[in-house]
């Protein structure tokens, strides 16, 4: 599951690397508003273990927001 939550993040990256703005807090945004709480936290969890993203998705996990006290 990790590696397909890369892929979309990756695919994130793509479209926000060519819109104005840092890229990497439109891909954080976009993450936070749609996806769920569990998506989000394996998508961290992969990166902070040391998975291959795209730079700017690298660069926006310390972006997402990760509820303390929820379940996945």
């Amino acid at each position: 599951m990790p590696d397909k939550l890369i892929r979309m993040a990756s695919q994130i990256a793509d479209f926000f690397r060519s819109q104005p703005g840092p890229p990497e807090l439109a891909v954080a945004g976009h993450i936070n508003d749609f996806w769920t709480y569990r998506m989000r936290a394996q998508l961290v969890g992969a990166l902070q273990a040391g998975a291959s993203a795209d730079p700017i998705v690298q660069a926006a996990a310390p972006h997402i927001h990760i509820p303390a006290g929820q379940g996945g």
